[in-house]
């Protein structure tokens, strides 16, 4: 942990107060204490950034709670082929990021594409699916189909622990399913949606490999996450300074986010409730 951890976060922390460039010699040794941290709060392209990563973070988990809900709901049921099904469900979660968005970029190709091949056959105009546009909800289509199966086996594990007993009494008292699932079912599965949607906005928040390999973050920044932006001013601008401390931002902004979901967690494990 002191090797792994603590010291490259020591290091990053000193980098952060300094104005190293790689292109500069012996810059890592020049102090500029909150220069950086003041440089990326008042750059414009940072603050894009933390909207596109918010928009992705908020639609995406909302997104994959709704498709994950509704497949942990139909996986409960009992179906010829449904083992098979499932098993299928979870490939997307086990793929490699960069793998998928190498996958999706083939897909949303404008000339050879699947898509574009479909609108095709059905007489429907082609889309330029990562023009301007297009890009962020193109991204977020692609994160919900990798990330649904998360939330689903997440719910799934939910709904093994829902007394059988109260929903039994439900339908004897004439309850319908819809009812079931809203005033029963809903209620004990939120906080399974709750740690659902705490992970998922960790990760969410630190999203890159995908992006990466799908848009590069553009076309112009419309895609540029917190961590692209980060990347770029890293490893293409080597500003490693401003660099740490934009890292340093972005671990914060993370923890605020996702504070209150964890506070809601240990809430409930502080009142008996069942979370896990």
């Amino acid at each position: 942990m002191l090797l792994v951890l603590a010291v490259p976060l020591a290091l990053s922390a000193y980098f952060s107060v300094t104005g190293w460039m790689i292109t500069v010699a012996n810059s890592q040794a020049r102090i500029i204490w909150l220069g950086n941290y003041i440089a990326v709060l008042t750059d414009k392209a940072f603050w894009t950034a933390v909207g596109v990563t918010l928009t992705y973070t908020i639609v995406g988990a909302a997104c994959e709670a709704g498709l994950g809900l509704a497949l942990a709901l139909l996986f409960r049921q009992s179906f010829p082929g449904r083992g098979i099904l499932r098993t299928l469900m979870i490939l997307p979660m086990v793929l490699t990021p960069a793998v998928v968005g190498m996958f999706w970029k083939l897909l949303y190709d404008d000339e050879y594409g699947v898509y574009n091949f479909t609108l095709s056959v059905f007489g429907l105009p082609e889309l330029s699916w990562l023009s301007r546009s297009m890009a962020l909800p193109s991204v977020l289509i692609m994160d919900i189909w990798e990330t649904s199966p998360f939330f689903m086996l997440v719910l799934l594990a939910g709904l093994l622990t829902e007394d059988k007993d109260a929903v039994e009494a439900a339908r004897i008292d004439g309850a319908s399913g819809l009812q079931i699932v809203r005033f029963l079912t809903l209620p004990h599965l939120v906080p399974y949606i709750a740690i659902a949607t705490a992970f998922r906005a960790i990760g969410a928040l630190s999203e890159f490999d995908k992006v990466y390999m799908l848009t590069l973050g553009g076309p112009g920044s419309v895609t540029t996450t917190m961590s692209l932006l980060n990347y770029k001013l890293g490893f293409v601008a080597f500003n490693i300074g401003r660099a740490s401390a934009m890292a340093w931002l972005i671990a914060i902004i993370t923890m605020i986010v996702a504070t209150p979901l964890i506070i809601y967690l240990l809430r409930g494990r502080r009142g008996g409730g069942r979370v896990s």
